[in-house]
């Protein structure tokens, strides 16, 4: 996708994996971002920030409604409530919003959240004043201060962030014995991926033995995630894009010296749009979006 601020809106993917990232570096609370909460939860009714998993996934993207999106946000987080126990102590770091630890803490379990983000520890605290919090990066936790020790630790969507042996490091000394860290996220296949999020899956692998980590359980997800990239490309090609052009065009048709100056920078802008980042042929060639439940060996 084309670098320029109209691309960069379109892609709500990567604006998400920006906005979190940014917040990872605050140290301080935000007003801003409680309007970016509150826009999250207008838009989605709920307190996810993460992919969709589908089921039954779809053939058509055009035959995916809101509804089934919102559905299949749920179902990605039934996917890691099913691995939990009721009783058990369970870690989800990087807990965004607080959606998970919610659906966590109403089968039984008892969750504590990780964030570094001050305004998503303020929501999580106000909605849910019960459930306890780690404000800090993983890396930065003093694991020999916390005690009891964790039955679970959840990665979802969110260890993509972490550094492979720091990360690694942290969890093996979380862990209680017999637990289990259950890692949902996508990684890239080759190093020339065409988009550099996430760790390269020969790098994580490679990770998990230099720290005795098993695998116990891999299943592939991509292409249950898949229709949520899909959905965002028909809105963007249908909807965002359209919209785009007819807005700017009726900007510069009433403003003869804006439209001399600017117009056809900004018509080169939008025509050079490419939506390769919320392409599912492209993100299959390049990744692989995988659930992992591993044990210390």
């Amino acid at each position: 996708m084309s670098s320029g601020p109209v691309a960069r809106l379109l892609n709500v993917a990567a604006l998400l994996r920006h906005l979190r990232a940014h917040r990872a570096g605050r140290s301080v609370h935000d007003p801003a971002d409680d309007l970016e909460l509150a826009l999250y939860g207008a838009i989605f009714g709920n307190d996810f920030l993460h992919y969709g998993y589908f089921r039954q996934p779809p053939a058509d993207a055009e035959s995916i409604s809101f509804a089934d999106l919102k559905r299949a946000m749920d179902d990605y987080a039934t996917l890691l409530v099913e691995r939990v126990r009721q009783g058990e102590r369970v870690l989800d770091v990087g807990c965004g919003m607080g959606g998970l630890l919610a659906r966590l803490d109403a089968v039984g379990a008892r969750p504590v959240g990780v964030t570094p983000n001050a305004a998503h520890a303020a929501h999580i605290r106000a909605r849910w004043p019960h459930i306890a919090l780690i404000e800090s990066a993983f890396e930065s936790i003093d694991a020999a201060a916390i005690a009891p020790k964790f039955d679970a630790i959840v990665n979802a969507e969110s260890f993509q962030y972490i550094d492979l042996d720091a990360g690694m490091r942290n969890v093996r000394a979380l862990l209680a014995p017999g637990g289990r860290w259950i890692v949902i996220d996508y990684f890239r296949l080759r190093p020339d991926a065409k988009n550099k999020s996430g760790h390269l899956l020969a790098d994580f692998e490679a990770a998990l033995a230099r720290h005795g980590l098993a695998v116990a359980e891999r299943v592939d997800v991509t292409e249950n995630v898949l229709p949520t990239l899909a959905y965002g490309k028909l809105l963007a090609t249908k909807f965002a894009l359209p919209l785009a052009r007819f807005a700017s065009e009726k900007f510069f048709l009433r403003r003869p010296f804006a439209a001399y100056l600017f117009q056809p920078a900004v018509r080169g802008k939008l025509d050079a749009i490419k939506l390769d980042t919320l392409d599912p042929d492209v993100f299959r060639r390049d990744k692989r979006y995988l659930l992992f439940t591993l044990r210390p060996g």
